[in-house]
């Protein structure tokens, strides 16, 4: 089962012209009976030449640690990708952990890097266990490009597959890696990427990402958000589509750790009184198998008395709502390779951080501010989606 939480950064909105307003959906499991059930791990590692000793050491390691992590009622495949891809372990329960480790084990580095046939596999995969209600979140381990496939809208459209079925890809990079493909097919699942600079980093994501699959409390989970007395939307940390004004977001499985929805709403002026401003509904599969669907009506105050309204803001919310905002556009910039405007988008965001008085914030900003001040040629680009990716899913 799932608990939520919608806060807005306004309890009153104007009568007489447009109010914006920042929301937070926050959702996380309750535990109880079956946590996990649905909820699948799949592995992939990069097994190519370049992967031979300590990197291929610490992909061994932290999958064995996955399988100490996962609960009776979540499953496991493994796959590994070289020249060719090889699904080593398939989909399944994790009955046999002996067998498993010595699977792994067994992985050897040799050949090229064919990451988008390891990708589409996974895919095919996850399609069938997405069939029955259930969400894989893929943890892919690379070091380098890919061989077989380097286009990126390639990876997009698989990406967007995978998100409409449930499925996230979290991103490990280590070394020389192509960074947009990584940081792209992450994004558009919602799910992170990482830029592991340090041998713990492996580690710690694919701890990170079995326990969430352990104490799953429910899959395929979707949030829309619709529109009432409102205009556009936006969402700002995860990925979402729009449908006749309706905003979709696919979250997959999500488990004891709150997965956050910020974004923003333009809210049409009218008459006073109170007014539903928008609808929130969360669906998803309950640990028993269920079909589940809550609704959360978003209700604000519309007055013409504008003290009523500025006193009533939510400066918190508001500030960190623009701290993700102002991350989409550095990382925009960063793409477009103007690290100019990108360290002045970083140095409000700075100040959007100190103000939300949250720790991991306020780091994530001053080190994403110490990269981008190491010179306009000497950017390390993939640090810099580490950071603004760690800001957007806190």
């Amino acid at each position: 089962m799932l608990k939520t939480f919608i806060k807005t950064s306004n309890s009153n909105c104007f009568s007489d012209t447009l109010t914006k307003i920042y929301f937070q959906v926050g959702i996380s499991a309750v535990q109880g009976d079956n946590a996990g059930s649905g909820s699948a791990i799949a592995i992939i590692v990069d097994r190519s030449g370049s992967m031979h000793g300590e990197k291929l050491d610490d992909a061994r390691d932290a999958a064995k640690m996955v399988l100490d992590v996962l609960g009776e009622a979540n499953e496991l495949a493994l796959y590994s990708f070289a020249s060719r891809v090889e699904r080593i372990i398939p989909m399944g329960p994790v009955d046999d952990v002996d067998r498993i480790s010595k699977e792994i084990d067994r992985i050897r580095a040799s050949g090229g890097t064919s990451l988008y046939r390891a990708l589409e596999t996974v895919y095919d995969d996850a399609r069938k266990f997405s069939s029955e209600g259930g969400s894989v979140t893929a943890i892919l381990l690379t070091d380098g490009q890919p061989s077989d496939v380097t286009d990126v809208d390639r990876y997009e459209k698989l990406a967007a597959s995978a998100s409409e079925i449930g499925m996230k890809i979290v991103s490990i990079g280590i070394g020389d890696y192509d960074e947009t493909i990584l940081k792209k097919i992450s994004d558009i699942t919602n799910g992170d990427f990482v830029n592991a600079t340090d041998r713990n980093l492996v580690s710690e994501t694919f701890r990170k990402h079995a326990r969430e699959a352990a104490t799953a409390g429910g899959t395929s989970v979707t949030l829309k958000i619709v529109p009432k007395e409102s205009g556009s939307l936006n969402v700002f940390d995860q990925s979402f589509t729009v449908d006749d004004g309706i905003v979709t977001v696919n979250l997959g499985s999500v488990g004891a750790t709150p997965v956050n929805v910020t974004g923003s709403v333009d809210i049409k002026g009218g008459a006073e009184g109170s007014i539903t401003a928008m609808q929130a509904i969360l669906s998803y599969r309950d640990t028993d198998g269920s079909p589940r669907e809550d609704r959360f009506p978003v209700t604000l105050n519309r007055t013409k008395n504008s003290e009523t309204v500025v006193s009533s803001i939510n400066r918190d919310l508001v500030n960190e709502a623009r701290l993700k905002m102002q991350m989409n556009q550095v990382e925009y910039l960063i793409s477009q390779g103007d690290f100019d405007n990108a360290t002045k988008i970083n140095r409000q965001a700075m100040e959007a951080a100190n103000a939300t008085r949250k720790i991991e914030l306020i780091e994530a900003t001053r080190k994403l501010d110490r990269v981008l001040s190491s010179g306009s040629g000497e950017v390390d680009r993939k640090e810099v989606y580490n950071q603004t990716t760690k800001i957007k899913r806190n």
